[in-house]
């Protein structure tokens, strides 16, 4: 799976924006790529901070990084908690120094697939209408987020498109088949590692349906990975170091997550970063497996 989603890393940066073109227009093409009709900015925001905890802060959500904030927004979009979704993460360095945030999340909903099999395994006389494993569409989302002052990922500009039944077939999610229910992330060589991620205030929901959420997970990975801190007490995103040989877009973090995709309460997580700025390693993946309630953090990495 990690060689797979190097190789997509490797064909990607062939493709992408080319690093003499202007920021504006890097912005642009990304987000309005075919097929995307832009999204209404100011109405995201409101949908991000009616998610916020905490609303006396001056930044409600400032410490919150921008892959959160993709996530949270993109999984309000679905009602269905049977899901699979695969991020790309890309970041430019603009003139000043500020780095611009890059993000498409692809967001599958699994109802129709979960139902087929569960009819399947016990007949379709013994299995709960369709409905009840969740509704909403695939969608595929892209954003461009940059800090300014205290907020760490403000939004810039949004757009979104439903991916049918036939090009979510095709589709790649960190490696996978996107619609398969058996393809997991256990083919790595993963390294279980001791102790838990620190804790800190909850500045969203971070559990639902008996797990926690597709962003406390990704959260809870950047901290681990030391993309965000919580040493403090208090959560920080920081977006780690930019990667020297990457001066575009070019996506080089890949997230997966599957939540619900079994029997059990589950989330299931990896974030996996490209493009390492060491002699060593060209990548390095972490895992945040959860199942009923008990949570598993994994190491796995690619040498050069």
């Amino acid at each position: 799976m990690i060689r797979t989603l190097a190789a997509t890393a490797a064909l990607l940066a062939t493709t992408a924006l080319a690093s003499a073109q202007p920021l504006e227009d890097q912005i642009h093409d990304f987000v309005y790529a075919p097929g995307f009709t832009a999204e209404d900015v100011p109405a995201l925001e409101v949908r991000l901070i009616d998610q916020w905890y905490d609303l006396t802060v001056m930044t409600p959500g400032g410490s919150v990084g921008p892959i959160e904030k993709a996530m949270l927004i993109a999984d309000k979009a679905i009602e269905g908690i049977r899901t699979r979704t695969a991020i790309q993460y890309g970041e430019v360095i603009s003139e000043d120094g500020t780095p611009m945030s890059f993000i498409e999340v692809r967001h599958y909903n699994l109802a129709a697939v979960l139902h087929a099999d569960t009819a399947d395994a016990y007949g379709i006389e013994n299995t709960a209408p369709v409905e009840e494993f969740g509704r909403g569409d695939h969608m595929a989302w892209r954003f461009v987020f940059q800090p300014i002052m205290n907020n760490a990922a403000v939004l810039l500009e949004a757009s979104s498109r439903v991916i049918s039944d036939k090009q979510a077939s095709k589709d790649d999610c960190t490696g996978r088949p996107c619609l398969d229910l058996y393809a997991g992330f256990d083919s790595a060589e993963w390294e279980e590692i001791e102790g838990k991620v620190p804790t800190w205030p909850e500045l969203y929901t971070t559990e639902s349906d008996e797990s926690s959420t597709p962003a406390h997970a990704i959260a809870e990975l950047a901290v681990f990975g030391f993309w965000a801190s919580a040493e403090s007490g208090d959560y920080q995103w920081s977006g780690g170091e930019h990667p020297e040989a990457v001066d575009d877009a070019t996506p080089y973090r890949f997230i997966g997550i599957d939540r619900h995709l079994g029997q059990e309460a589950s989330i299931d997580a990896i974030w996996h970063e490209t493009a390492l700025n060491d002699d060593e390693l060209a990548s390095i993946t972490f895992r945040r497996a959860e199942v009923g309630g008990q949570v598993h953090l994994m190491r796995a990495s690619e040498p050069r």
